[in-house]
């Protein structure tokens, strides 16, 4: 006898028997689909975003973004770059020269 159990006995845990679950069904108004996953709301990517209500939420999340004081962005120039694009294109042919024989 060791640990207290009798030769040959083993202590095995008792599990209650699961009731198998109801598929469940898409989260979208009008979809009566049976969803895939056990984790998923939906039952396809085209279900989630046809979704009125997820639509509606994800709208309200970006709408209360979060928003950069002015002095946290970035500096636009567009003064500087606009002279950096005319001197780039000052030194530039208008017909490639390989193509310079068919110029009329």
């Amino acid at each position: 006898m060791t640990g207290g159990l009798k030769q040959g006995l083993t202590w095995a845990p008792v599990t209650p028997p699961r009731s198998p679950r109801p598929p469940r069904i898409c989260a979208r108004a009008g979809c009566g689909a049976p969803v895939k996953k056990p984790t998923a709301r939906y039952c396809s990517v085209a279900c989630s975003s046809q979704d009125p209500e997820r639509r509606a939420r994800l709208r309200e999340r970006a709408r209360c973004g979060r928003i950069l004081p002015l002095a946290r962005q970035l500096p636009l120039d567009f003064d500087g770059e606009e002279q950096r694009i005319a001197a780039l294109a000052g030194a530039r042919e208008e017909v490639p020269q390989g193509l310079s024989r068919w110029a009329v």
